[in-house]
């Protein structure tokens, strides 16, 4: 079994990564699978290089060592483990699905988009307008085709799941018009060639699942098993964010809070261990009535 643990380069590791990594590398460790650590900075215009040494260094500061991928020690090389690094696997995989009639070109602007919504509330769903107008993929969006009906499948922490990506999101996108790879595309992309065959990941990406379990049948790839976990929140019932420069890790080490301290902050914070402070309480009283 291979799981995988992948952040961005848009912030700091803060507490809600360090629950994901004890959920990543405890479900890993629990079946005598292996993690691999890759680098998801497809987004180039919100990336900053400087955080990957910082992610990688504050990952083995906590004792979450990759088996596979990249870590300090190979950071400053070119790594099939880094998204930047491999625009032309992303380019044939691209041309397998054009060559199926799969993907289309599209002119759509965000804009012409919203105004197309008929639900302001939810997700930005595309209504395939330009796909049947036969543009060419190079200088406009390119949309993946995707199926009627609905998606089943079983998620390992959340039971069984439906969803109808079609109503969701619409034919969504895999390139845009700069050319500039989407997070849907490259994560399946990796996850197939990495051979990761279960994902572990917070609920806040649960809605992807499907239209990625669309674009593995596409590629004639079987999809992997999926664990979606808790956050962590802030006070607001907000999961945190990686602007939150207070929360992250960098900050609780200048703090001079331990390695094994925010580990275990996190698993509180993640509900992975009980109100202690209630439960000793309950103890106290009953050793009184003793």
């Amino acid at each position: 079994m291979i799981t995988r643990f992948a952040p961005s380069l848009t912030g700091y590791l803060h507490l809600g990564h360090v629950l994901h990594m004890i959920y990543v590398w405890g479900v890993a460790r629990s079946c005598g699978g292996k993690v691999l650590s890759r680098i998801e900075d497809h987004d180039l215009s919100r990336n900053r290089p400087e955080y990957e040494p910082a992610i990688l260094e504050n990952m083995e500061w906590l004792g979450f060592i990759p088996d596979l991928g990249i870590s300090t020690a190979t950071a400053d090389q070119p790594s099939e483990y880094r998204q930047s690094d491999c625009s032309d696997h992303y380019a044939a995989v691209l041309q397998t699905l054009e060559k199926r009639g799969l993907v289309y070109g599209c002119e759509c602007s965000r804009k012409e988009i919203l105004a197309k919504q008929s639900d302001e509330e939810g997700e930005l769903c595309y209504p395939g307008t330009c796909s049947g107008k036969n543009l060419p993929l190079e200088g406009n969006t390119v949309r993946f085709r995707i199926p009627a009906g609905s998606v089943a499948f079983r998620d390992l922490a959340l039971g069984d799941c439906h969803q109808a990506p079609v109503g969701q999101c619409g034919d969504f996108s895999l390139r845009d018009r700069n050319g500039q790879w989407t997070y849907q595309f490259c994560c399946v992309c990796d996850d197939i060639r990495h051979g990761v065959n279960l994902v572990v990941r917070g609920e806040d990406i649960l809605s992807s699942t499907g239209r990625q379990i669309q674009l593995f049948q596409a590629l004639e790839s079987p999809p992997p098993a999926y664990f979606h976990h808790p956050l962590v929140c802030d006070e607001s019932g907000e999961k945190l964010s990686k602007r939150q420069r207070s929360e992250s890790i960098d900050q609780l080490r200048e703090d001079g809070i331990s390695a094994d301290e925010i580990i275990g902050h996190a698993a509180f914070a993640g509900g992975l261990v009980p109100e202690f402070r209630s439960l000793l309480a309950q103890d106290a009283i009953a050793l009184s009535g003793m």
